[in-house]
């Protein structure tokens, strides 16, 4: 007969149980399901992978970055968009834009991914749409654009382009 198995962690409770890994017994409270089996507290920390572990200062370097790279898009997208009006340039003007800045974003931050650089990418898009825009408007009409430019922006062709490049981005940096 053998001698009963107590939990390392609550001694009171007895067990059949035991760690895949270092062997202590446990309880089914303490008991963690791993891809491998059922592991102690001690043995089941997950580590986050490295891809999606994002220091601080990634998120200053990829906002500096991307909201640098949105700007340009958006100003070329603009240009562009006034020489052609052509209802699809905007889609795929978007598609393009959103990948180079997603790509811009993850080459400063060492390739790394996750929600806050999604946030990143977001934030750096619609910022630098804004911005380009409102530049080209004022370039383009001179001081008086500043009227203009709240009304711009309420026509929905002009937010193809920042919603398809808000969702490549984002979809890039999953």
């Amino acid at each position: 007969m053998s001698t009963p198995m107590y939990c390392v962690n609550h001694p009171d409770r007895e067990t059949l149980l035991r760690c895949g890994k270092c062997g202590q017994p446990i309880c089914t409270e303490c008991a963690i399901r791993h891809p491998v089996g059922l592991r102690c507290p001690q043995c089941a920390r997950l580590k986050r992978v490295p891809t999606y572990d994002v220091p601080a200062q990634y998120y200053l370097r990829g906002f500096l970055v991307g909201l640098g790279v949105s700007l340009a898009c958006a100003v070329a997208v603009d240009i562009v968009r006034l020489l052609v009006p052509v209802f699809f340039l905007s889609f795929f003007a978007g598609l393009i834009a959103g990948g180079i800045i997603a790509d811009a974003i993850s080459r400063v931050t060492a390739h790394k991914r996750g929600r806050g650089l999604q946030v990143v990418a977001a934030v750096c898009v619609v910022l630098g749409y804004l911005v380009g825009s409102s530049l080209v408007m004022i370039f383009r009409f001179g001081m008086g654009a500043w009227l203009l430019i709240p009304a711009s922006f309420l026509n929905l062709y002009y937010w193809i382009y920042p919603v398809i490049a808000v969702a490549t981005a984002v979809t890039r940096l999953r």
